[in-house]
């Protein structure tokens, strides 16, 4: 890492039923996965950098910001 660069972590709370979804998930994409083994910590990791990456390219705007709301207000 350079001096450049930083890092964060991140905490989250995830339902239970949320995680047995994602290891559902994996399980199901596992045969197309090339003996690639995912976990359901690397599928969010996946999630997060392709959000913000579009985040990059599309802007931080007030839709972006109401569909997180919308897609997370059971968690809040």
């Amino acid at each position: 890492m350079t001096s450049e660069e930083k890092r964060a972590e991140i905490t989250l709370r995830i339902k239970e039923s949320e995680i047995y979804r994602g290891e559902v998930f994996l399980h199901d994409i596992s045969p197309y996965l090339m003996d690639e083994e995912l976990r359901v910590e690397d599928l969010l990791v996946i999630l997060f950098m392709d959000f913000l990456q579009r985040i990059k390219e599309k802007g931080n705007s007030s839709q972006a910001m109401k569909a997180i709301l919308l897609n997370y207000e059971d968690y809040f």
